[in-house]
């Protein structure tokens, strides 16, 4: 199931991906400037479970470290899954 068709979270879509696009823009001032949308809001996806509560996606998305986002994709790239 995606994430963004859970009947809990489908009213704060918007709110969500703009938080997204807040680590985005955070990522592209420390030097990663290939980082997108739809990569943060992958790894998101990946490191929660579909049930989780709004306020625990909230502070994922805001405690997202550089270091555990690019882990991420360098085993996402080796699986091919890119």
């Amino acid at each position: 199931m995606n994430p963004q068709e859970a009947p809990h979270i489908r009213p704060y879509i918007t709110e969500l991906m703009n938080l997204c696009a807040t680590k985005v823009e955070e990522f592209r001032l420390l030097g990663y400037e290939e980082v997108n949308l739809d990569d943060v809001w992958r790894f998101v996806c990946a490191k929660l479970p579909n049930d989780a509560p709004i306020h625990r996606i909230v502070d994922f998305i805001l405690s997202i470290r550089v270091m555990d986002f690019m882990n991420y994709q360098t085993i996402e790239a080796f699986r091919g899954e890119l």
